[in-house]
């Protein structure tokens, strides 16, 4: 990938499920020279994804390599040894990417109930705070750093799907624009990156298709002009960002479509 972004000795910190998008993120980046390390409850995915990068890294190396931490990544100690033992194995961390987007259905329903309602604030916006506070200890300390925040913006989401997921997640909106003026000191640089339709957004939104093209299919009924946000366009975007030539990107919010 020759296209003039340059991440060795880097290390990017990134809080998964290991979707699709996260797959692409972390070959986009160890392509581009970066360590990467994923913090995944569920390892058994991810470990046969991270060796087949650090396969890649024997015949070329000026990939970077990839690891999966594995954690119920919980409570401030818990994350803070898994930040520790990230930064402890590549020698520090440079990057930290939210990819908790919001992917199961979460309608509001009118009958005095929402289901779920702190679950989805404990994962989705309580986690990566406590994420960003560990990392921000190790950027600041070095002087230089990008934080990244994946945002769900779809527009089935605008209509009736996920009214609740859209309260909690879009509170990092703000978080990120007021942490971006506290950090620029620094040299580190927050943004949010809005996303609309990934291949994991569909499929759960409608598990009963047998496959992407038929739940889009079902989608388009709503809104014709629906489109999937491909995850190699969603990587190479990040790749900008956290790349030296993403230095003046501070406080703000991009959109995919």
């Amino acid at each position: 990938m020759d296209n003039g972004l340059n991440l060795h000795q880097r290390v990017a910190l990134i809080s998964g499920p290991m979707t699709t998008t996260v797959s692409s993120i972390v070959l986009t980046l160890t392509r581009l020279g970066a360590d990467c390390v994923i913090l995944d409850p569920d390892k058994s995915v991810a470990s046969a994804f991270t060796n087949q990068i650090n396969d890649a890294r024997e015949i070329n190396d000026k990939y970077g390599r990839a690891m999966v931490i594995q954690g119920e990544f919980k409570t401030p100690e818990q994350i803070k040894d898994a930040v520790g033992k990230a930064a402890q194995t590549f020698g520090g961390l440079d990057i930290y990417i939210d990819a908790l987007m919001i992917q199961q259905p979460s309608p509001m329903k009118f009958d005095g109930t929402i289901e779920n309602f702190d679950g989805l604030i404990e994962k989705h916006l309580k986690l990566p705070l406590m994420i960003t506070q560990s990392v921000m200890a190790y950027l600041k300390s070095r002087k230089k750093g990008r934080v990244i925040f994946l945002m769900n913006e779809s527009p089935v989401a605008k209509i009736k799907e996920d009214l609740v997921a859209q309260a909690v997640r879009s509170g990092l909106i703000q978080f990120t624009q007021a942490l971006a003026k506290q950090t620029s000191e620094f040299n580190v640089t927050v943004n949010s990156l809005s996303v609309a339709l990934t291949e994991e957004y569909i499929l759960a939104h409608d598990p009963e298709s047998k496959s992407i093209k038929e739940a889009m299919e079902k989608m388009k009924t709503i809104d014709p002009s629906l489109k999937i946000t491909e995850a190699d366009k969603i990587s190479q975007t990040i790749a900008f960002l956290v790349s030296p030539m993403g230095a003046t990107m501070n406080g703000q919010r991009f959109a995919l479509s």
